[in-house]
């Protein structure tokens, strides 16, 4: 998510989040095994749960974000940030549904990525309670991380709508974008 952050190209920004999602399977997953091989059939269904809902809703947040950052590259004839702005207002369909996908892949509440998480941060949770010694830490340490890594890509998609979608046009073709048919 960190060189998601970085990029001026709208939809290489998204391609790096979903690394950054794909970890989030894999910490469910992860956590799926390591209940099932301790025999805590709790932790196991949060981290299969989460993973697998996760799995399910980055496929149509990040189906959503694409489509609508396909949209305004058509409509503005760039993907460079640099040279886009003000899209909300020529766009407003396409900027709907772009802050839409932005908060659910930011995992916030009420939408689809917040309730992945929850389960993933449950899972969490529940391992550092059960655990003890390196494991407890371990466990409470991926909490944490889980927070950065959300956080991060909280600003990353504020980011990608901020310069984008609201503000002034900054090229010709922004200023000239329009919904597509």
């Amino acid at each position: 998510i960190a060189l998601a952050l970085q990029q001026r190209d709208l939809k290489r920004a998204l391609a790096y989040s979903s690394v950054e999602n794909l970890g989030l399977i894999a910490i469910g997953l992860g956590l799926a095994a390591w209940g099932s091989a301790r025999g805590n059939a709790a932790l196991a269904l949060f981290g299969l749960l989460g993973a697998l809902l996760h799995i399910w809703n980055h496929a149509a947040m990040k189906g959503l974000l694409f489509l609508a950052a396909g949209a305004a590259v058509h409509a503005a004839g760039t993907r460079d940030l640099e040279r886009l702005g003000g899209l909300l207002r020529r766009m407003p369909f396409t900027g709907a549904c772009f802050v839409a996908g932005a908060v659910a892949i930011s995992g916030l509440p009420p939408l689809n990525g917040f309730n992945s998480e929850w389960l993933l941060y449950r899972g969490l949770f529940g391992a550092a309670l059960d655990a003890s010694g390196v494991a407890r830490v371990a466990a409470s340490l991926a909490s944490a991380l889980l927070a950065l890594v959300g956080g991060l890509a909280a600003a990353c998609t504020v980011r990608l709508l901020g310069i984008a979608f609201l503000g002034e046009p900054r090229d010709r073709g922004a200023d000239a974008a329009h919904e597509g048919g």
